[in-house]
């Protein structure tokens, strides 16, 4: 009985000592350049974005770059001039039923800040058809309620290394959390699967439908609508998507969690050493819109 009463007290004493709180000092770096510039092909207003970074648990937004000069040219020589209208958003307005480019234009990005100067370039590869948005009643459900669910029907074309991201929308509301993040290379996940010229596999086909908080697929009904985007990607942003997406996913796994670390694309700081943070990629974009019978 005094050994039982021995181990409680030290279970106890180990137990108290994991709820004391701990204050980890972070060494304050400088502030990075954050190029968020992901253009497309849809006669739309083009964005690009910049921000400085900021440490790790400040949860303000972030700091808007709001002096830079910002412009895209094409290989044509076509030049795009992005303006300044609030907290390091920079527009760029092309003429009515006018396209940014088509499918194996090059683009380069500049942006001129002070003596700094940044640059990146990227192709506009090709996207992948959308044959339709099929839906069914699905019962008994290992995960999820009863009801109906979607899948995007999208063939990738022939010839290994196409690239999207497949964006998808509740009611106009796109589905943003860090799950639902929705990549292909191919029509499968990544390049070792070697999956050319065939209809998404379904974890990708499925991944249109909305996640709850618990990260269970959501059904539809009926009145709903779904909207689907296939954006084009080069194999490098590819990469840097996969990754961004891993650090998102990994800083859900509360005490397991890898350590992060910043996902840096293809930007370069042409006149110095400064990493740069965030990426540039011109899309090639196929979408469907599905209203839930």
């Amino acid at each position: 009985m005094k050994n039982l009463l021995y181990i409680l007290v030290i279970l106890t004493a180990v137990l108290s000592s994991c709820e004391d709180p701990i204050d980890v000092t972070l060494i304050e770096a400088e502030p990075l350049l954050v190029v968020d510039a992901w253009l497309n092909d849809i006669d739309e207003t083009q964005v690009i974005k910049l921000t400085s970074s900021q440490p790790y648990f400040d949860n303000t937004p972030a700091t808007g770059v709001t002096n830079a000069e910002v412009r895209v040219t094409r290989d044509d020589g076509e030049v795009f001039e992005f303006s300044h209208t609030t907290n390091g958003t920079y527009t760029n307005t092309l003429a009515p039923n006018t396209a940014i480019g088509t499918v194996g234009n090059s683009f380069t990005l500049n942006i001129n800040i002070g003596d700094k100067e940044y640059a990146a370039t990227t192709v506009l590869n090709r996207s992948a058809p959308i044959d339709s948005i099929r839906q069914e009643f699905r019962e008994n459900e290992v995960f999820g309620d009863d009801g109906i669910y979607c899948e995007l029907i999208s063939r990738d074309p022939v010839g290994l290394g196409d690239t999207y991201w497949i964006k998808a929308y509740k009611n106009g509301q796109y589905l943003n959390r860090a799950s639902e993040i929705n990549i292909a290379y191919d029509a499968g996940f990544d390049s070792g699967g070697e999956i050319d010229g065939f209809i998404f596999i379904t974890p990708i086909r499925e991944l249109i439908n909305p996640l709850s908080d618990d990260l269970i697929p959501t059904p539809w009904i009926p009145g709903d609508t779904v909207k689907v985007e296939v954006h084009s990607m080069t194999e490098a942003n590819f990469f840097y998507m996969e990754t961004f997406r891993d650090q998102l996913i990994n800083s859900q796994n509360g005490i397991f969690a890898e350590p992060l670390s910043n996902t840096e694309g293809i930007v370069v700081h042409t006149n110095g050493d400064e990493n740069v943070l965030g990426t540039f990629n011109v899309a090639s974009v196929s979408s469907i819109e599905y209203v839930i019978q």
